[in-house]
């Protein structure tokens, strides 16, 4: 076990200069093209911050008034005999469209029945396994520069609906 324990202590550290040696070899300019990421990734996150933060405050407010318990209990009756249990229905229709503000449900659910629960343990698969299916993104341009595969079903900016299969 003490050897595993060395071998995940050096691991990264391996991994970084084994990609920058590549790149001197190769003959790529490492820090110019680490910079060019870097400052995509931030353009990303500030063209989805807005998207995030309305996701977060909406489900915070659905939350606080009680209207996902409330649609929790509506659907029970359909969830309860494919086994899926009435604390879980928030979970699964919030990811559907943010993976992010699932995630504060999820949280709710480890606080209120514990990690190892069964519900815990299935919204934990829930999380792990699924994809959102409403992808809210600032342009249509976005999505084009991303690796997704993704089927176009309806645009109009700033949503994007799309099928993950």
């Amino acid at each position: 076990m003490n050897v595993l324990s060395h071998i995940s202590d050096i691991i990264i550290p391996l991994l970084l200069f084994y990609i920058v040696g590549y790149g001197v070899v190769s003959r790529v300019k490492v820090y110019e093209a680490f910079l060019t990421g870097a400052k995509e990734g931030l353009k990303v996150v500030v063209d989805i911050m807005p998207t995030l933060v309305g996701l977060l405050v909406a489900v915070g407010v659905l939350r606080a008034s009680g209207f996902l318990d409330f649609l929790a209990g509506l659907l029970a009756p359909l969830a309860e005999p494919a086994g899926i249990p009435a604390a879980v229905v928030p979970v699964m229709l919030i990811k559907l469209f943010s993976g992010s503000a699932a995630t504060g449900l999820v949280l709710d659910v480890f606080r209120t029945y514990g990690p190892d629960s069964y519900i815990g343990t299935l919204v934990s698969i829930l999380m792990s396994c699924t994809e959102s299916v409403l992808i809210l993104r600032g342009s249509e341009e976005y999505l084009q520069r991303q690796d997704l595969e993704f089927v176009l079903i309806f645009y109009t900016s700033p949503v994007v609906l799309d099928r993950q299969y």
